[in-house]
C-alpha cells in the first residue's frame, strides 16, 4: 500500500519527477513501522534478554519481508499499469540494460558489481546516521521499487515479444534475478541498522561506555555480515544469474 499511495501522489502532484518522490512518500509512510522494530528490537535485547547477535538478524529479517512486500506492490504496478507509463514513471529506476529483453542482459563482472555494491551499502550505512529509520526506509523502498518496476517490465517485454505468459513470465524473471537482488537487499538493510544503532547509542550513551562498546560492537558485525552477503551477491549475479537467464528462457 506504501508502494501504491507513494505512487499514486508523486504521479498526480510531481508527473516529471514521480519516481523519486515515490520512495520519498514510501518511505515517509513506513517510518512509523521502522521504529516500532527499532523499539521491539531494544525490548528484545534490553529487557528479555535475547543475544544482540540473534535480535539483529531477526529485526534484518523483518525487514526484509517489508522489502519483499514493497517490491511487490511496485512490481503489481509495473505489471497493471501502460508500459509506456510505467518507463515514464519509473525512468529513474529502470537501467538502461533492463528495459528491454532479460535475454542478452549483460550482469557485470565480479569486481565492477562487487566495488558498486559495496559502495551503495556504504552510501546507506552512512545516510542512516543522520536519518536514522528513513536512512532504513530509504534503503528498502529505493531498492523495491527499482526491483518491482525492473520486473515488471522485463516480464511485460518477454510476454509482449512472444515469450510465456505474463505472470509466468514474472515468476521466471524473479526466479532469475531474485537471489542476488535478495542477497544485496539485505546486505543494505543491515548496513542501515548499524548507522542507526550508532546514532540512536550517540544520543543516548557516553561514548566511551560499555554500552556504546556493545553497540559499536554490534554495528561492526553488521557491517561485516553486510560485505559478505555483498561479496556473495557480486558471485551469483556475476557468475550464476547468466546461467539461471538462460534456464528460466528455455535457452
Amino acid at each position: 500500500m506504501a508502494a501504491w499511495f507513494g505512487t499514486f501522489f508523486a504521479g498526480w502532484l510531481f508527473p516529471d519527477e514521480a519516481s523519486l518522490i515515490a520512495v520519498f512518500f514510501a518511505t515517509m509512510i513506513s517510518q512509523d513501522s521502522i521504529e516500532r522494530l527499532l523499539r521491539w528490537n531494544r525490548v528484545s535485547i534490553f529487557e528479555r534478554g535475547v543475544a544482540p547477535r540473534r535480535a539483529n538478524l531477526e529485526m534484518g529479517g523483518r525487514l526484509m519481508v517489508l522489502f519483499s512486500g514493497a517490491m511487490l506492490g511496485w512490481s503489481i504496478l509495473g505489471l497493471g499499469l501502460p508500459l509506456d507509463q510505467v518507463k515514464a514513471l519509473f525512468d529513474h529506476q529502470i537501467p538502461p540494460r533492463m528495459s528491454r529483453s532479460l535475454v542478452g542482459v549483460d550482469f557485470g563482472t565480479f569486481r565492477a558489481l562487487y566495488h558498486h555494491n559495496v559502495y551503495v551499502m556504504l552510501f546507506f550505512f552512512l545516510v542512516s546516521l543522520p536519518f536514522r529509520q528513513g536512512g532504513i526506509m530509504l534503503a528498502v523502498a529505493w531498492n523495491a521499487s527499482v526491483w518491482g518496476a525492473t520486473f515488471g517490465v522485463l516480464a511485460r517485454s518477454w510476454s509482449a515479444g512472444g515469450g510465456p505468459p505474463l505472470v509466468s513470465a514474472w515468476g521466471r524473471v524473479l526466479a532469475a534475478v531474485g537471489p542476488h537482488m535478495a542477497l544485496e537487499a539485505c546486505a543494505y538493510v543491515l548496513a542501515g541498522l548499524a548507522g542507526v544503532f550508532i546514532s540512536k547509542g550517540l544520543e543516548k550513551h557516553e561514548l566511551l561506555s560499555d554500552v556504546m562498546f556493545s553497540i559499536l560492537r554490534s554495528a561492526r558485525n553488521l557491517l561485516l555480515i553486510g560485505l559478505a552477503l555483498v561479496w556473495v551477491g557480486a558471485m551469483v549475479e556475476a557468475n550464476v544469474t547468466p546461467v539461471l537467464v538462460r534456464l528460466v528462457s528455455g535457452g
